[in-house]
């Protein structure tokens, strides 16, 4: 399982972030407390955001990793 960005719990979303002027996406762990926060963050940190996506992690044995 992966780890929470912020605050070290197990993470449950991924968000990526596209954006006009990066070439690369953005991808983010994140649990169910800090996603809120760091979504309205990042809508305000990037002005020129192409596409915001959040997909639910899968634990591994579901996932057949």
């Amino acid at each position: 399982m992966e780890m929470c960005k912020h605050c070290d719990v197990n993470a449950y979303y991924k968000v990526t972030i596209e954006d006009f002027n990066i070439s690369e996406p953005w991808c983010l762990d994140l649990c169910i407390k800090c996603i809120k926060d760091e979504i309205k963050k990042i809508v305000e940190n990037f002005p020129a955001i192409k596409s915001l996506k959040i997909e639910p992690l899968l634990p591994s044995v579901i996932a057949g990793q």
